[in-house]
């Protein structure tokens, strides 16, 4: 007890006389902390509102998905509940083209969902502007869009558009939709029809790609959604089926996903303040040596002495924490707002006090780390040294200095013990926990390296530099040696967040140029679905005449015929396929197939040998990866149903496609003897001359008006809405790596305050004006501010491309002006927070000042 209350009284009057860099201090532990509870208090509470209302995200009770329209037997089994009480309403999407009748700009790629609007939605609530219920404004004749399409194609109530050739009314803009996140195809501008709408436009034909929905309102407890869900897909077995009981799987998989890697992102904010928080200590530790000494004059312990500035510490840490969790429960209130567009809840999401407590002990934890090695240096403080300051200390041999470290090692040691459980702990795998770490001492080391070297050439170039600097310059860089100043922890605290902030920008854009860029020269840029047999020789005709950019026979436009069919057995056996996870379940459902008669360039055989094309016999060739998932060799027999029909093929051949570009062959592809009889589509691509495509566009949307042409741009555009959302959110989560930097900066300035205003004083006393020391100060912060920007945005460069070309396999490009963009805007808020921090040295009157001393 009486250690807590010398503890307190110390802490009382030091604060008092410190309060600036006190309270910077525990800004620092709360940028971390704040995002880290923020991080963790949303999800948590996302997963929560998820569960609560997954009726309002599914709009249902139970959903059914698929891509394939309900057979005779689904639609049974349907009717089974209906007969029972049980509501069903069936939700078509798919894409199309559609374009203004009052614009001559080229038709736009549209998500459409054809709806009953006297049903849809179950649940939720679907939110029109101007206001209106669903079923008073939809029909045939009309349809409602997404406010993005409306700003896109300047539409309003009462526009006039086309879709299919056929002409609609604009009824309306959707603001809020239920269940946009659970459909398919959701992605990108969305219309909204009725499946009347749906039918008169005449884009569902046979084949024609579509996720098929059923929606259930079977409310419990007449019904039991468990058995209802069990019994259902009996029936519906290539279908997604989920009841209103449980959340959205891949929106769970992902939150989880995205949860983890944004708690290790705010840990990194967390240890950046932690670090300011230790060179503050330490700093506050120098200024104290005098009243450690007397203390211990006075009989203290080195461990009571310890103990009284950890209760300090940790109360400091506490302090911050607390303000963490009002950032943290800002930063929660502003992460549904960058979600609005895809979920609206009827209930708001509640914060918890858990996470409020788990971010608190996780800043307290860290903190205390961080400060393990300065409060374990009041160890070799002598109570001697107020007695013989003065005197030149001796260096002590080697083996002693040596010694001296133990402590100090076995500190770094208990650091990266805490850290690496801590990051273990918030990823939920010990593994991603210590790959953390060792990335972070990686980093840590390149960036204190760098910083000293850095450091070192400017203390060179004022020394003993072969030219002579102005005195503000040669002041400016003088004053990062200043005792206390700690310009390495400034230098690497800054760093560190501009180098993470700066890499997701830069994998992001290099990202987006390797989709943009990564086919090969002769690759579509132009594909074609929804293609009839009707429509084939006039759209190949079309096709044939457009440009082509080149004299290879790979840039000629092709039209490959496809058909939906589902793999039965293997010589005559069930598929084993209960034991596959992920993309190796899709054997198990109906998939798109082609056929060929020759073997296309593409391809290179691995096992058995290409058909001839004038066989009669069925055969079927299979991709290596498909042919080991399935366990399937030469000359067995495989058996497949299209439409209801099944037929044997027999396996000729095992391939590996070589080609790198879209477009290639398939996983699966018969002889036309196999294949010819059943009904199909096409798909086109091609290869032409960008000015050239949305000319074709128009040309083949006015002559079909029901195909659908994808210009690659428009996929290159939705990715880059995707990604830009992604990494909006991930470097506004870094950004706090940056402000815990900002604090320790400012931290570091306030700390040598009374420093500062005896240098102007002497200076002012010498003649100075208060212009060259404005031009002093601004030449030091500007200069922390320049370097750290420089070795940010080195470090990134080097970690965006190893991360590219060693795990993602893809190209980097370094990007200049992002890199000098950074190094300016670093420097500027370094030199505000600078500023900041030092407003009230430059007012003090000389003579006051030196009075004081």
């Amino acid at each position: 007890m009486n250690l807590w209350n010398t503890a307190l009284k110390i802490a009382s009057r030091e604060a008092r006389a410190s309060a600036l860099k006190f309270l910077f201090v525990a800004f620092g532990v709360a940028a971390g902390v704040g995002a880290l509870t923020g991080v963790r208090g949303f999800s948590a509470a996302f997963r929560d509102t998820l569960r609560r209302e997954a009726r309002t995200l599914m709009a249902a009770d139970i959903a059914i998905r698929q891509f394939n329209p309900p057979t005779a037997e689904q639609d049974a089994a349907a009717k089974r509940y209906t007969d029972q009480g049980a509501v069903v309403t069936h939700i078509i999407e798919t894409v199309s083209m559609m374009d203004s009748a009052a614009s001559s700009a080229p038709p736009i790629l549209v998500s459409i969902k054809a709806v009953d609007p006297q049903a849809y939605p179950f649940y939720g609530k679907l939110e029109l502007d101007p206001p209106a219920r669903l079923r008073d404004v939809l029909n045939a004749e009309s349809i409602v869009v997404s406010d993005d399409l409306a700003i896109r194609m300047d539409l309003s109530q009462s526009s006039s558009v086309r879709l299919g050739g056929q002409e609609f009314r604009v009824a309306g803009i959707v603001r809020a939709e239920p269940d946009r996140m659970t459909g398919s195809l959701n992605i990108g501008p969305r219309v909204m029809i009725t499946r009347d709408g749906l039918h008169r436009t005449g884009l569902m034909q046979f084949g024609s790609r579509a996720s098929h929905r059923l929606l259930f309102k079977s409310p419990e407890p007449q019904f039991n959604l468990e058995a209802m869900k069990t019994d259902l897909r009996k029936t519906f077995t290539d279908a997604r089926v989920v009841t209103a009981r449980e959340a959205h799987p891949a929106i769970e998989r992902a939150l989880d996903r995205s949860t983890t890697f944004l708690s290790l992102v705010s840990l990194i904010a967390l240890i950046v303040g932690a670090l300011g928080v230790a060179t503050s200590v330490h700093a506050h530790l120098q200024q104290r040596l005098d009243t450690i000494a007397i203390m211990k004059c006075l009989g203290a312990r080195s461990s009571q002495i310890i103990g009284i500035y950890t209760i300090q510490t940790g109360l400091l840490a506490v302090a911050g924490g607390l303000a963490g969790v009002g950032v943290g429960a800002v930063v929660q209130l502003l992460f549904p707002v960058l979600l609005m567009k895809y979920f609206r809840f009827e209930t708001a999401m509640h914060w918890s006090p858990a996470f409020a407590i788990e971010g608190i002990a996780t800043g307290l934890l860290v903190t205390l780390l961080f400060t393990l090695p300065p409060l374990l240096s009041i160890r070799r403080v002598k109570p001697a040294l107020i007695f013989r300051r003065e005197m030149a200390e001796v260096r002590p041999p080697l083996i002693e200095r040596l010694r001296r470290q133990v402590p100090s090692i076995i500190s770094g040691a208990l650091i990266l013990l805490g850290l690496g459980a801590i990051a273990g702990w918030l990823a939920d795998s010990a593994r991603m926990g210590w790959m953390f770490i060792g990335g972070l001492v990686v980093s840590l080391v390149i960036l204190s390296g760098v910083a000293w070297a850095l450091l070192r050439a400017l203390r060179w170039t004022v020394q003993k530099g072969p030219w002579r600097l102005p005195v503000p310059l040669r002041q400016g860089i003088a004053n990062l040696y200043r005792p206390g100043n700690h310009a390495g922890a400034v230098l690497v605290s800054l760093g560190i967040g501009v180098m993470f902030t700066l890499s997701i920008y830069l994998i992001q854009k290099s990202l987006l140029a390797e989709v943009a860029g990564a086919a090969p020269p002769n690759a579509p840029n132009v594909f074609i679905i929804n293609i009839t047999p009707r429509e084939h020789d006039g759209l190949k005709a079309l096709l044939d005449a457009q440009p082509v950019t080149s004299a290879d026979p790979k840039a000629k436009p092709r039209l490959i015929p496809l058909i939906s069919a589902r793999l039965m057995t293997i010589n005559g056996n069930p598929l084993q396929l209960g034991g596959l996870r992920g993309w190796e379940r899709r054997f198990s459902q109906a998939r798109q197939v082609s056929y060929l008669p020759d073997k296309p360039d593409d391809i290179q055989i691995r096992a058995g040998q290409w058909w001839d094309p004038s066989s009669k016999e069925a055969f079927v060739a299979l991709e290596k990866e498909a042919a080991t998932v399935l366990k399937a060799k030469v000359g067995d027999t495989l058996r497949y149903s299209v439409t209801g029909r099944e037929f044997d093929a027999r396996l000729a051949a095992v391939y590996r496609i070589i080609s790198a570009g879209p477009g290639g062959a398939g996983e699966t592809l018969f002889n036309p003897a196999a294949l010819e009889s059943f009904p199909r589509q096409y798909f086109g691509l091609a290869r032409m001359p960008a000015a050239s495509v949305q000319k074709f566009q128009r040309d083949a949307y006015a002559k079909f008006p029901t195909v659908t042409v994808v210009n690659a741009a428009d996929v290159i555009s939705i990715i880059q809405e995707v990604v830009d959302q992604v990494s909006l959110l991930v470097r506004f989560i870094a950004g706090f790596a940056i402000a815990a930097g900002v604090i320790i900066l400012m931290a570091t300035v306030a700390g040598t305050r009374f420093r500062r205003m005896r240098e102007a004083a002497v200076l002012k006393t010498l003649g100075a004006r208060r212009r060259q020391l404005l031009g002093i100060f601004s030449v030091e912060f500007l200069i922390l501010g320049l370097v750290a920007g420089l070795m940010g945005g080195l470090l990134a460069t080097a970690f965006s491309r190893l991360l590219m070309t060693r795990l993602l396999d893809a190209e980097f490009r370094v990007e200049w002006l992002p890199n000098a963009a950074t190094v300016v805007l670093v420097g500027a808020l370094s030199l505000l927070a600078g500023w900041l921090a030092s407003a009230r040295v430059l007012p003090q009157k000389p003579l006051q000042v030196l009075r004081d001393e």
